[in-house]
């Protein structure tokens, strides 16, 4: 499966503005064609939304409904999702054999996974997930039903029998709420199943998919209840959270302040302080990531000393001395192909951006590197320069130019994914 920078406009071959185009988000499933079976449960009421959120991944998508399903959602309105028609039944074409790259069930009610659980092929959609799990195609499953019928035994013991079936099925984690295994908003969904697809097909080529981040903005204590920090949005570093995790690879992210957070991830931990931040990530790197993104807002400076207690207010103006801190970046060092830092500057032009990026990229040994001027980075937009370059360390002359949080995100994710992938 080739991942290229993706393009804009709309997927699925619809002229845009047309009522069955999508707006094409990430290329993680790009040429992917997947089977969707809807089957009898109330989380059948989303499919319309999440199979609509699968072909902004770029996935071309038949639709299934069973008996069970058609009673809470229509063929009519499933085949408009999915920009085809719908299958509900046996066809002389023999439709119910596989012939996509894999099948996704969401939702699993407790009766269709006791048949597949159990090879029970008297309807279409049992013989067609069937069918994937005798071509060992990956089979993605979200369990959704009532916490009585998900903890009844019977459940429970088909779904192991399902996940020791083989190594391309993948049970997903239901959202748990109110008593019931419910389905996750669409687009999240979405999102894990691309990670479910495209994980299952770097495990089958032997890519090591380990990933550290970091991101967001770190403080340090004047006194007890007192600090300094960096500010950070955090919107930059989830969403090449959420592409990386798209794309099948398996993220620990390490977060100071931020008002965004990812919304995928593999781990998440919150570490306040520039020394946190560093004892957290020597932490991970003992896994050996096979890459490192270095995109949280690291304090320069830092009180020298933090004063017990709350200073009183009584006292008037007080004087801070600020000390300069250990640069993180140095201490993050990793085996795999891919590095990439951040660097904000205030005023800079692309020679300059040019001359930074000789310098710290062969300091660092950095893979890529992504410049960017604090007036030009804003809710709205994010110009930076994008240095990638052929060998860790190696100085590159040129950069190419990213307008967005969004262009960027994908630019980082597709580096490292491209580095992982082609190292093996």
């Amino acid at each position: 499966m080739k991942h290229t920078p993706p393009s804009k406009g709309s997927a699925s071959g619809h002229q845009a503005g047309s009522d069955l185009a999508v707006k094409l988000l990430s290329e993680a499933l790009t040429g992917v064609q997947l089977d969707v079976v809807v089957t009898g449960s109330i989380g059948a009421v989303e499919s319309i939304r999440f199979v609509r959120a699968l072909r902004r991944l770029g996935a071309k998508v038949t639709p299934w409904l069973t008996r069970g399903g058609a009673q809470f959602i229509t063929p009519l309105a499933l085949g408009w999702a999915a920009a085809r028609d719908c299958r509900t039944g046996f066809e002389a074409e023999a439709s119910h054999l596989a012939e996509g790259h894999g099948c996704i069930v969401a939702p699993a009610s407790a009766s269709f996974i006791a048949k597949i659980a159990n090879g029970i092929t008297d309807s279409p959609a049992s013989a067609l997930v069937t069918s994937y799990m005798g071509l060992n195609r990956p089979v993605i499953i979200l369990p959704s039903m009532h916490d009585s019928l998900a903890n009844a035994p019977q459940v429970r013991a088909n779904l192991e029998k399902l996940r020791q079936s083989g190594a391309n099925v993948f049970v997903l984690g239901s959202r748990l709420e109110e008593g019931k295994h419910k389905v996750p908003e669409p687009a999240i969904l979405a999102d894990h199943c691309a990670h479910a697809y495209n994980s299952l097909i770097l495990k089958n080529k032997n890519v090591q998919t380990k990933v550290l981040l970091t991101m967001g903005g770190t403080r340090a204590w004047i006194d007890d209840v007192r600090y300094i920090g960096n500010y950070s949005s955090g919107r930059l570093g989830s969403l090449v959270t959420e592409e990386l995790h798209r794309l099948g690879l398996a993220v620990d992210v390490l977060t100071g302040a931020a008002e965004h957070l990812p919304k995928c991830h593999h781990t998440l931990l919150h570490c306040a302080t520039n020394e946190d931040l560093t004892r957290e990530s020597h932490r991970l790197m003992a896994g050996n990531p096979q890459a490192i993104i270095h995109a949280a807002a690291v304090l320069d400076f830092a009180p020298a000393q933090r004063m017990p207690g709350k200073t009183p207010s009584s006292l008037g103006t007080q004087s801070i001395e600020l000390v300069s801190t250990p640069k993180i970046l140095s201490s993050l060092k990793t085996n795999g192909p891919a590095k990439v830092a951040f660097k904000l500057e205030a005023g800079a032009d692309e020679a300059s951006a040019i001359k930074i990026a000789r310098e710290y990229i062969s300091k660092h040994q950095l893979t890529m590197l992504v410049v960017n001027n604090l007036t030009d980075v804003s809710a709205e937009r994010h110009r930076a320069w994008i240095f990638e370059t052929p060998t860790a360390g190696q100085p590159t002359d040129r950069p190419y130019e990213a307008t967005t949080k969004e262009d960027v995100a994908k630019a980082v994710a597709h580096h490292v994914w491209e580095r992982l992938t082609h190292h093996v």
